[in-house]
């Protein structure tokens, strides 16, 4: 009787309830989050709709009107060469892009980024402004690009490229973002062990999203490179 009970008892007791706690704490970071990001969505309306109703707002939006009632249009209007401008903001994006290291970001795991991407520091990622000014500028050259369409140096082809560049942008936002958020969780006080971990693994998460990110932008930007040279 005494050998059946102790060959039929579990040989890590100890597994279980350590699996409950990551569980329980995977469930209080999501809910953490969902509080925080509740209450900063909430302070942000406020904000907006103060701006809205502000008397420098209406004095904006009325300037606005009469130089829309007043523009003086003119017959060369439609026939203006868009082109210089365009150039200009070419100009900017590769001169940004130019800032990136993309030699490093040409490789899918780039682990001394991630060694800072994960330090304690509580201010945004120095080393994500570059990238998120990238990403304008490089949704204002598609603009440039889409206003002067059926000009001689339209290219389709380029397009889409440009367009898969942004979406790697964008998904280097996002999950710079979602670090920043976690990382900014994990220092709520008093939160317990577990979810602190889970939130700790969540930010790790979304720091190897950004390198991804990264190295994806990277290979259509050199592809983009090779096919206009």
């Amino acid at each position: 009787m005494c050998i059946r009970d102790r060959a039929s008892a579990p040989i890590h007791p100890t597994a279980a309830p350590e699996r409950g706690n990551l569980t329980v704490g995977a469930a209080k970071a999501g809910a953490l989050l969902d509080r925080q990001l509740n209450l900063a969505r909430t302070r942000a309306h406020s904000t907006a709709l103060q701006a809205l109703g502000s008397s420098r707002f209406h004095a904006i939006a009325d300037k606005v009107a009469v130089l829309a009632s007043e523009v003086p249009l003119t017959k060369t209007a439609g026939t203006t060469d868009l082109r210089p401008l365009a150039s200009a903001a070419e100009g900017r994006l590769t001169d940004a892009v130019a800032g990136l290291p993309l030699v490093t970001a040409g490789n899918p795991y780039n682990a001394s980024a991630l060694v800072h991407g994960l330090s304690p520091d509580t201010v945004p990622h120095p080393q994500d402004a570059p990238w998120h000014q990238v990403r304008l500028l490089l949704r204002l050259h598609r603009y440039a690009r889409e206003a002067q369409r059926g000009e001689p140096n339209g290219n389709a082809v380029v397009d889409l490229r440009l367009l898969s560049a942004g979406q790697a942008l964008n998904r280097h936002r996002d999950a710079s973002e979602a670090a920043a958020a976690a990382a900014q969780a994990a220092r709520t006080p008093r939160i317990a062990p577990a979810t602190a971990y889970a939130l700790g693994v969540l930010h790790a998460d979304q720091r190897h999203e950004v390198e991804a990110a990264r190295f994806a932008f990277q290979q259509c930007w050199q592809k983009e490179t090779v096919s206009t040279s």
